[in-house]
């Protein structure tokens, strides 16, 4: 609402103070001919609804604050991601008013089951007044707190997420909020999360003391947490330098295998391929069991604590699991 005589228009970002004439013989400006008086010219001095969006006026002549978010992957990256994959991304926020920004904080919106792991090199020409800095494992991190001069005044967040959840396709924003203007936020960034395998793995052994001359039973556990299968999954095993496989393999677990090879018996570096373990279903992962026997050569000679280490590959050696030192033998 505005007193009478005296209106509002916005023009191109601006605001016009429009005032009617004051009735003939009214005060000296009347007498001058004038056609405003002081009371039209404070009118000006007012603070425009929220409908401007992030547009505030601090008084005729004094400019607007406006502010421009956007959010962006690195170039060259892709929108589409896997889970357990960790995904870069740049926000950028750009003062284009000529007021100025003071206070000004940016949260990143994650979808659901991303979480923020790490910041990079900030950079911009606003000043950073008050450091406030993302929180690890956070869904919804936030940054602050600048203060920027108008005038194309910014600064740029980049920051990595860990991709996880069901998938599908999501939509992330990023708002920036300040004391001086209305909070802003980016247009929807879309990111496609789709199934792919998540591999880890454990051994075991046992015994896990021996004499030169026994054998001692490794089993290889592959386990699949992902949403995907992983399919062409191999097992090299490094035995210790005093051990050979021995045969009497088993596999168990809800595995395929299409083909493949087993190792020949005096290897010292048993290799198993050929296999497809299935994604997660509900609460249990997919599992591949692998158990095998390896012999302590009997002119071993050397006492003491022997390690192995297993490699698992998986999806054309694009999981990778690598254990290099576990379950040690104590050779007596």
């Amino acid at each position: 609402m505005t007193r009478p005589g005296v209106g509002l228009r916005v023009a191109q970002r601006r605001v016009i103070c429009e005032g009617d004439p004051e009735p003939a013989g009214r005060g000296r400006a009347a007498a001058r001919g004038e056609r405003g008086g002081w009371g039209r010219r404070l009118s000006c001095l007012l603070v425009l609804p929220a409908a401007l969006g992030a547009m505030a006026t601090v008084g005729c002549g004094g400019g607007p604050t406006s502010l421009s978010v956007t959010l962006g992957l690195p170039q060259g990256a892709s929108p589409i991601v896997a889970p357990g994959q960790s995904v870069g991304f740049v926000i950028t926020v750009i003062d284009t008013g000529t007021a100025g920004t003071a206070g000004l904080t940016v949260t990143a919106n994650l979808p659901a089951d991303f979480r923020y792991t790490d910041t990079g090199i900030l950079s911009g020409s606003a000043v950073r007044t008050s450091p406030l800095d993302a929180q690890g494992n956070s869904q919804r991190p936030t940054w602050g707190v600048w203060e920027l001069s108008g005038h194309g005044d910014s600064v740029t967040i980049p920051f990595d997420a860990l991709a996880e959840g069901p998938q599908g396709t999501y939509l992330m924003t990023v708002s920036a909020s300040a004391s001086t203007a209305a909070t802003t936020q980016s247009a929807g960034l879309p990111l496609k999360l789709t199934a792919a395998p998540q591999l880890s793995a454990v051994v075991s052994v046992s015994p896990s003391e021996a004499v030169p001359g026994e054998d001692v039973t490794y089993k290889v556990s592959v386990i699949n947490s992902g949403t995907g299968p992983a399919d062409g999954v191999s097992v090299l095993v490094t035995l210790p330098p005093v051990f050979i496989y021995d045969g009497g393999v088993g596999i168990s677990g809800d595995s395929g295998r299409t083909g493949g090879t087993d190792p020949v018996e005096g290897s010292e570096l048993p290799y198993f391929d050929g296999f497809e373990v299935p994604p997660q279903s509900g609460s249990s992962p997919g599992r591949l069991i692998i158990s095998f026997n390896a012999q302590v050569l009997s002119h071993a000679g050397a006492q003491g604590t022997y390690p192995v280490g297993v490699q698992v590959l998986g999806d054309n050696g694009v999981e990778r699991v690598d254990i290099p030192a576990s379950s040690p033998v104590q050779v007596s």
